[in-house]
C-alpha cells in the first residue's frame, strides 16, 4: 500500500517504504535499514501513545518476541518502547497469510497441510519453550514465506502475547484473542491461560487450512464464543489421518490436549502421501493419558469434539460506518494490537439518544421531586450467568415503569423502581440456536419489544407491567426500533448485501402495515422525522434522502444527499446531521447541517477531532456531542455554527448526555451523575457514586452510551459495574 501524506518517511533510522497493513492501535510498514536490510516496522497510533497501560503491554510484546527464535518465527531486529510514537521492527517476511492463501486458492491439499502443522507445531514448541503464549495463532498470522503453499512456515505478531510467567495485562472485561480460534479457557477465565490454548488454536487453523472454515466459526463473536465453549466442531471433512489429532487439540480442558512437542511427534508419525480411501465419518473416543497435569499423545490417537459456521462479512460502505454499525452490533471487535491482533469487547446496543424535551422524562405523569412508592436509592449489579462464556451481563433499559434488561438466558425481566429487585422474569428458550444478537429492550408507552424468547430471531412484545406477551414476530429479522409511531423491523438478517427488505408494524398489535425494500449503505438507514414521518438514508442506492409516510410506507420525496464520505448521525425535526470520518478512522472534525425540504447544506468545524460513537443529543439551538476518544462533552451553537462550551478533560464525561427539566446530565466514571447547566456547561451538582470503583483504572472502566434518565426526582443509570437509581441533584 502506498503512504499517505501524515505517513513518517523515516522510523528509528529505517526508510518508510510503504504501508503493509493497519490495526486500531497502529500501523505496520515496509523499511529499509542503511544497508539495505527490508524490516516490517510498527509504528503506535499517536492518540496511545500517552496510554502508561498501552506502553506496559508494547513492551510485554516486544520482551515476548525478543525471546522467541528459530526457523518459524519473524525475529525482532530493533524496537524502542519509549519513543514519542512506539515502534518495534522485526525481520520482513515477504509472503502471504494462511488466510490469504485459502481465500484466493482454496483448502490446502495434503501434502501442503502435512507440513504446515509440522512446522505450526514447531514454531510453538519454540515460542512454549521461551515460556511465552502466544494467545492468538490465527490465519492472518501465520505467514507462507515467498507466496507459496510449499514455502516455510512464519508465525507472526506476538501482539498479546506474554511470558508464561508474567503478570496478565488484560483489561478487566476484555477476552484477549480472536474468535473463533480461541480456547475454551480464554473466554471462562483469561486470566488464567497457558501453552494450551496455543495448542487449541492450531488445531482450528488446521480444520481451516483444511476445510477454508474454522471449527467453531458463527455469524457473530458471541456464538463463536458459545460453540467454543459448549459445542463439539465438526471434523468428518478433515483427511482421516489428521481427524484424530486435531480432536485432541479440541479437547474442552487444557489438561486434556497434548503439547506442542507432542503434537509434532504425532504430526511426523502421520504418512506423507494419502491413500485416497474416504475417511470414516464416526471416530471411537481414545483415552488420552496425563501425567502429572500433561496429556500424553501416542502419535495419531486423540478424543473427539464438533460444529461449524456460517461465515460473512458486511461490504466496504458498510464498514465506513463504522461507529454506527459498532453500537447496533452484538460485540465490537475492539481493535488492541497492531495490524490484525484483537481484542473482543462485549457491547449490548444502547437506545439512541434521543432528544427529551422538559416534561418527557416522565412518560406516567411523575412531578419534578416525586418518587415512586416506597422508594430508596439502590444498586443491582446484574451479575452474568455461570455458564455465559463471554461472562455478558444483560443489556437494560431504564423507563418510568421500571428497569428493563435482556441476556443470553433471559428474554426480558424488570427490576423494581423503587426497590431494583426483580419484579418478574420471562426466560429464554433452552433450545440450541444457531445465531443470536443481544439487544437492550425498545421500550415505549407501556410496551417493551425484544428479541423473541424463541430464539428464532423474531420479536415479542410484553406488556411492560404485567410481563404479559402481547404479540409475536416469527424470525429471522434484524434490527428494530420504535420510530414515528410504528415499529420498524429489518426482514432477514444482517448481511453484506446493500439491499434489504423492512416492515412497519402496529406497535400495540403487531399487525402488518407495510414492507418495502431499500438499498442503502448503511445498515441501519431510519430516522425518526415530524408528525408521523420517518426519513430514510438511500445512498448507496438511489443516492438521497427520502421522507416516508410512516403509516403507508409511501416516498413523499427526496433530496440530494451532500457529497463525501459522511455519515447520518441523526435527524431532529426536518433537519439533517451529518459527520465526516477523517480517512474513515470514526474521527471526525467537522459537521454538515442539512435542511431536508430544501436541500442546503452548511458546515460547522470542531476546535479539534472527535470520536462520536453515538448520534448526538440535539436539543433547541445546540448540539451535545460526547468525544469518547477524549471523554469529553461538547456543545455546539447551531445558529452561529460555532462551539459553545466543552467541558474539561481532568473532569471526565463517561456517558451518554440527556437533557431533563432544563437539565443536562451525564454519568461519571465513578458512577456518580452529574448535571450542567446546558448553556454554559457549569456544574450544578451530582450524586453520590452508587458503585465502588476504587481501584480500577480508567482503561479499565467503558463509557455508558446509555445516558442518565429522570423520572420525577429519580436518575436511574446504566453503567458497566451494574444499573442504580439515586435521587435527583437538589
Amino acid at each position: 500500500m502506498t503512504l499517505r501524506e501524515d505517513d513518517p518517511r523515516s522510523v528509528g533510522g529505517y526508510r518508510i517504504e510503504s504501508r503493509i497493513g493497519a490495526g486500531g492501535m497502529g500501523v505496520v510498514y515496509l523499511g529499509r535499514s542503511v544497508s539495505g536490510r527490508a524490516v516490517a516496522v510498527k509504528v503506535v497510533h499517536t492518540k496511545y501513545a500517552d496510554n502508561a497501560e498501552f506502553r506496559a503491554r508494547f513492551r510485554q510484546e516486544i520482551a515476548a518476541a525478543r525471546r522467541v527464535s528459530g526457523a518459524f518465527t519473524a525475529p525482532v531486529v530493533d524496537a524502542d518502547p519509549d519513543a514519542e510514537r512506539p515502534w518495534m521492527a522485526t525481520a520482513f517476511v515477504p509472503g502471504r497469510t494462511l488466510a490469504d492463501r485459502v481465500a484466493e486458492s482454496g483448502p490446502l491439499d495434503w501434502s501442503a497441510l502435512r507440513r504446515l502443522g509440522t512446522e505450526l507445531a514447531e514454531a510453538l514448541r519454540e515460542i512454549h519453550r521461551a515460556e511465552v503464549v502466544h494467545r492468538d495463532l490465527k490465519p492472518s498470522n501465520v505467514l507462507l514465506e515467498d507466496g507459496d503453499s510449499d514455502g516455510t512456515v512464519r508465525v507472526i505478531d506476538f501482539g498479546i502475547s506474554r511470558a508464561a510467567s508474567s503478570e496478565v495485562r488484560t483489561q478487566t472485561g476484555m477476552v484477549m484473542g480472536s474468535p473463533p480460534f480461541m480456547a475454551p479457557e480464554q473466554f471462562v477465565s483469561p486470566r488464567e491461560v497457558g501453552p494450551a490454548v496455543d495448542v487449541f488454536s492450531l488445531g482450528a487453523v488446521l480444520v481451516y487450512a483444511a476445510t477454508g472454515r474454522s471449527p467453531f466459526e458463527a455469524e457473530n463473536a458471541y456464538l463463536a464464543a458459545y460453540n467454543t465453549v459448549h459445542s463439539t466442531p465438526e471434523l468428518a471433512e478433515l483427511p482421516e489421518p489428521l481427524r484424530q489429532l486435531v480432536s485432541a487439540c479440541l479437547a474442552k480442558e487444557p489438561a486434556d490436549r497434548p503439547t506442542s512437542g507432542e503434537v509434532l511427534d504425532a504430526l511426523a508419525g502421520l504418512p506423507e502421501e494419502l491413500s485416497g480411501a474416504e475417511p470414516d465419518s464416526e471416530l471411537s473416543p481414545i483415552p488420552v493419558t496425563v501425567v502429572s497435569g500433561t496429556a500424553t499423545l501416542p502419535p495419531g490417537t486423540a478424543k473427539r469434539t464438533g460444529p461449524a459456521r456460517k461465515s460473512g462479512q458486511d461490504g466496504e460502505n458498510r464498514r465506513k460506518q463504522r461507529r454506527k454499525i459498532l453500537w447496533t452490533s452484538l460485540v465490537g471487535a475492539v481493535v488492541l494490537g497492531i495490524a490484525g491482533t484483537t481484542s473482543v469487547a462485549l457491547m449490548a446496543e444502547p437506545p439512541a439518544p434521543a432528544t427529551v424535551e422538559a416534561g418527557q422524562s416522565d412518560p406516567r405523569g411523575a412531578t419534578r421531586g416525586s418518587v415512586p412508592p416506597g422508594w430508596k436509592p439502590w444498586r443491582n449489579a446484574l451479575e452474568p450467568a455461570k455458564d455465559d462464556p463471554f461472562d455478558m451481563s444483560p443489556a437494560c433499559t431504564a423507563d418510568a415503569l421500571g428497569v428493563f434488561c435482556s441476556s443470553p438466558r433471559i428474554a426480558l425481566m424488570r427490576l423494581s423502581p423503587a426497590t431494583g429487585r426483580v419484579d418478574w422474569t420471562n426466560p429464554m428458550s433452552d433450545k440450541k440456536f444457531s445465531s443470536f444478537s443481544l439487544r437492550a429492550p425498545v421500550v415505549h408507552d407501556g410496551v417493551v419489544y425484544v428479541s423473541s424468547a424463541d430464539r428464532s430471531e423474531g420479536v415479542d412484545a410484553f406488556d411492560g407491567r404485567t410481563g404479559k406477551r402481547l404479540w409475536h414476530l416469527d424470525g429471522v429479522l434484524g434490527e428494530f426500533a420504535y420510530m414515528s409511531g410504528v415499529l420498524l423491523v429489518r426482514l432477514g438478517a444482517l448481511g453484506p448485501s446493500d439491499t434489504a427488505r423492512y416492515a412497519a408494524y402496529e406497535p400495540d398489535t403487531g399487525e402488518e402495515l407495510w414492507r418495502r425494500e431499500l438499498t442503502s449503505a448503511t445498515a441501519d438507514p431510519f430516522h425518526a422525522g415530524p408528525e408521523g414521518t420517518l426519513y430514510a438514508d438511500l445512498r448507496g442506492g438511489s443516492g438521497g434522502i427520502a421522507r416516508i409516510d410512516a403509516r403507508t410506507g409511501r416516498t413523499v420525496d427526496t433530496v440530494k444527499a451532500p457529497k463525501g464520505d459522511l455519515w447520518l448521525a441523526t435527524v431532529h425535526g426536518s433537519t439533517a446531521y451529518y459527520a465526516r470520518w477523517e480517512d474513515d478512522t470514526g474521527v471526525s472534525a467537522a459537521f454538515f447541517i442539512q435542511d431536508l425540504g430544501s436541500g442546503k447544506t452548511r458546515r460547522i468545524d470542531f476546535p479539534w477531532s472527535v470520536e462520536p460513537e453515538a448520534p448526538p443529543l440535539v436539543h433547541g439551538d445546540t448540539m451535545y456531542i460526547f468525544d469518547y476518544g477524549n471523554e469529553t462533552l461538547l456543545a455546539l451553537d447551531l445558529k452561529r455554527g460555532k462551539p459553545l462550551w466543552t467541558s474539561s478533560r481532568d473532569l471526565r464525561v463517561f456517558s451518554e448526555p440527556a437533557i431533563h427539566d432544563g437539565r443536562l446530565y451525564v454519568g461519571m466514571p465513578d458512577t456518580s451523575i452529574l448535571a450542567l447547566d446546558p448553556r454554559t456547561g457549569k456544574e450544578i451538582g451530582r450524586t453520590d457514586p452508587s458503585f465502588d470503583t476504587q481501584g480500577r483504572s480508567f482503561e479499565e472502566l467503558h463509557p455508558s452510551s446509555t445516558p442518565p434518565l429522570l423520572v420525577g426526582g429519580v436518575l436511574y443509570g446504566v453503567t458497566e459495574p451494574g444499573v442504580f437509581s439515586v435521587a435527583d441533584v437538589s
